[in-house]
């Protein structure tokens, strides 16, 4: 039978090895003084401020990079590459607003409501405002202000995705269902590294400027070819609306688009995976950003059309994208150490 001792060694392991090794004995013995007499378990406010303890110690450690864990760092780079991607989707947005703005006129000179046009059309435009704003906040050092923004941005829009994708014939569905996809599980990962990372300027210092100019490269390749004015240009020849005279056509230039665009994709994961894979913080930030790439590449012909995946399904995709990606590390890191071991016992 556990005695009260027990228990509160229990309690205790959850604090690191090395906190333990100074400091348990002496907590264990003001828990037991502390203690009534036949008590044989820790109170509820006890246990609690025990485990309050131990998360913020070790979220501490975290933040602040000492845990001798590689994953701090993994999660700073995932979290700079992570908020990359949300600023150059805003970027995207930006350079699409324009052509937009024009559909937005044929729209309202065709006697649409101009308050349902524009946020059908426009109606994103904050969300990315608010992350560019996140993303300048934490790059000045302002880790506070930015991780409570993040959270209270990505807080809204799993809100909005709940109600975009549970109640689809909802007032405004269409638009807050669109904050469903890459964005939602990218947001959440950007907002972990803000609130329990070294920060986007450790994960930057990590990554170093080679991999940085690589990765915004590729960024830039991706605006690019997911932007409305290069397809309509292309296309077209003009900047104007896109016009639809020639269904087959345009139906067989959106296809042959969709598939460059497919291609960009899996090369700039491709080459991301080759550029982080050489390190352990890098093969474990290559997981993590799993979570968002899992559901990029399966869905990656639906979202445009508007078809938005179910919520947990997405998470669950993006969860399984993880799990994968980390027995493909944990199969290269076995790998190494077998090699190494090898060399070791061959006699020079």
């Amino acid at each position: 039978m556990s005695t009260i001792e027990d228990r509160y060694r229990r309690l205790l392991a959850w604090y690191p090895t090395d906190h333990r090794s100074a400091h348990e004995q002496e907590m264990l013995d003001v828990l037991l003084s502390a203690a009534r007499p036949g008590q044989t378990r820790p109170s509820v406010a006890d246990a609690a401020d025990l485990l309050y303890g131990a998360v913020r110690i070790r979220l501490r450690r975290a933040v602040h990079g000492d845990t001798g864990s590689a994953w701090p760092g993994a999660l700073a780079i995932a979290g700079f590459l992570a908020t990359l991607m949300l600023v150059a989707d805003g970027v995207r947005f930006a350079v699409n607003a324009p052509q937009m703005s024009l559909v937005v006129a044929e729209r309202l000179e065709d006697g649409e409501p101009p308050l349902r046009t524009l946020v059908v059309y426009l109606g994103t435009g904050p969300y990315w405002l608010a992350w560019a704003v996140i993303a300048f906040l934490a790059w000045r050092g302002s880790r506070r202000p930015a991780a409570l923004a993040a959270c209270a941005v990505t807080t809204a829009q799993v809100v909005l995705a709940l109600y975009g994708t549970g109640f689809a014939d909802g007032p405004w569905s269409s638009l807050a269902a669109s904050l469903a996809g890459v964005p939602l599980p990218v947001a959440m990962l950007a907002t972990a590294s803000l609130i329990a990372s070294p920060g986007l300027r450790h994960g930057a210092r990590l990554l170093g400027r080679g991999r940085i100019a690589v990765a915004a490269a590729m960024a830039t390749v991706l605006i690019a070819l997911t932007s409305s004015p290069l397809f309509t240009l292309i296309y077209q020849g003009d900047l104007g609306p896109t016009r639809t005279d020639d269904v087959v056509g345009l139906i067989s230039f959106t296809d042959t688009w969709g598939g460059l665009k497919l291609a960009a994709a899996l090369a700039t994961v491709v080459s991301i995976t080759a550029v982080l894979s050489r390190t352990h913080q890098g093969r474990r930030a290559c997981a993590l950003l799993a979570l968002g790439g899992a559901p990029l590449i399966l869905h990656f012909y639906e979202w445009p059309s508007g078809d938005y995946p179910f919520l947990p399904g997405l998470l669950a995709q993006g969860l399984i994208g993880f799990a994968l990606a980390m027995l493909c590390v944990r199969l290269v890191e076995l790998s190494s150490r077998n090699r190494e071991r090898r060399s070791e016992r061959t006699p020079a």
